[in-house]
């Protein structure tokens, strides 16, 4: 008796850390997966600051939910997490979207990127860059 009680306690104990909250689902009912995630930073059009960017972030899943996604800069810093609620779109994919404006003070050449790690997700590296060669008066 002791064999199976220790024998079925590994094996809960492995289930839970295999498994996260999101791969579990009803019975009949599929875990919210994210298929891709993708970033895109559109960087100022002028030499002059502060000037606008615009990051985007888009998340592919394979049903409608929410995924909180986080947004790293290479070297550190960490910000999230932003929830992307996803739905479903005409071509019958599901997509969601996070849109930031960001304002830019003063130059700089940096790598963003976007991660799900709930869902072990990450996008690729996005640079952003910006020489504010000349300021602005005033």
């Amino acid at each position: 008796m002791k064999t199976t009680a220790l024998a079925a306690t590994l094996a809960l104990a492995a289930l839970s850390s295999s498994a996260s909250a999101n791969d579990l689902a009803a019975p009949g009912e599929t875990a919210l997966k994210v298929t891709k995630l993708q970033m895109g930073i559109k960087g100022p059009a002028v030499a002059a600051c502060p000037a606008d960017a615009e990051l985007n972030i888009w998340v592919f899943t394979n049903k409608e939910g929410t995924v909180p996604v986080y947004i790293a800069k290479a070297g550190g810093g960490v910000t999230g997490p932003h929830q992307v609620t996803t739905k479903k779109t005409a071509n019958g994919t599901y997509m969601g979207t996070y849109f930031r404006d960001l304002t830019i003070h003063q130059p700089i050449d940096a790598r963003y990127r976007a991660s799900a790690p709930q869902h072990k997700q990450l996008s690729n590296w996005v640079p952003l860059k910006a020489s504010c060669s000349f300021g602005l008066g005033g």
